[in-house]
């Protein structure tokens, strides 16, 4: 097996086009065609499917990823004759945006300046949404069943309705679900989430027409303190704001969960279990409940 290839098939994941990866690397995308087709070759596989928008990486390509991430650092180094000068070591973390915002981001701080750590915190709602993205931990709210992954439950967590107290003495007064009908309310778009548990599980709550979507947690957060409506959102983000109240919060709540998720092939990597350590401590420092502390 040729490292070179496998450098191509790092760089084609990352660009998805063949087009892109030559420009690159610097040749034209039919040298890069045939070094993937080679590769694929000598594995006796697919490592990635094809369509009119691109490279999409077959399940055998995801599991290789992050060893192929590897072998294009040492192909760059051998390639310069220079020895491995040891620089910071970076992390690579997907999480949903208002995990990253509210949980991860606070915690940054020491271990940016005092470790040297270059931490990248890439926003997800899921893998599938990143595909193609290497990464060293995932944060999500749908546990996977991919064999080629480890998975272990990082933490658990409320969700409910928050608005303000002057939005609720303004507006018509909710005594009831049925209520929920006549307010605005700050979710998420409908069809990007259709499986994930929480929205299976609250949707038929609410308001047949969801006012105001957003991919976004941090937008619902905003509108409800503006006033624009009420949000659906987990306890432990809306508790940062003195001025949310809950509404029903005994009629409508969700215990959601947060899985870690990792590439099975670093499972042995010290470096992953420092980002576990660093997933554990921010958790803990967020106020929420801690986890279990090995991945299966």
């Amino acid at each position: 097996m040729d490292a070179e290839d496998v450098k191509y098939f790092h760089v084609v994941a990352e660009a998805k086009t063949l087009v892109r990866a030559g420009q690159e690397l610097g040749v034209d995308y039919t040298t890069v065609s045939r070094r993937i087709s080679r590769l694929e070759k000598v594995l006796g596989t697919r490592l990635f499917s094809r369509s009119g928008t691109g490279w999409k990486l077959t399940p055998t390509g995801e599991g290789l990823l992050p060893a192929a991430r590897m072998v294009s650092l040492g192909v760059d180094v051998f390639a310069d004759g220079d020895p491995i000068v040891s620089g910071p070591e970076e992390w690579t973390i997907l999480a949903p945006d208002g995990f990253a915002a509210t949980v991860l981001a606070p915690r940054c701080g020491r271990l940016t300046a005092e470790s040297g750590v270059v931490l990248r915190i890439v926003t997800a709602d899921s893998l599938a949404s990143r595909d193609g993205v290497s990464y060293d931990a995932a944060v999500v709210r749908t546990k996977p069943t991919s064999s080629r992954v480890r998975i272990q439950e990082l933490v658990t967590y409320e969700i409910g309705l928050y608005a303000t107290e002057d939005y609720l003495l303004e507006h018509a007064e909710i005594r009831r679900i049925e209520d929920l009908q006549q307010h605005v309310l700050c979710w998420y778009a409908e069809d990007p989430l259709a499986a994930v548990p929480d929205f299976v599980a609250l949707r038929p709550m609410l308001p047949n027409i969801i006012r105001l979507q957003s991919n976004n947690l941090l937008v619902h957060e905003e509108a409800a303190l503006a006033g624009v409506g009420i949000a659906v959102m987990p306890s432990y983000i809306a508790q940062r704001r003195p001025s949310l109240v809950r509404v029903l919060p005994e009629e409508v709540t969700y215990t959601g969960h947060y899985w870690t998720v990792l590439p099975a092939a670093q499972l042995r990597w010290e470096i992953t279990r420092k980002v576990l350590r660093f997933l554990r401590e921010a958790v803990l420092d967020a106020g929420l409940a801690n986890s279990e502390m090995e991945p299966r």
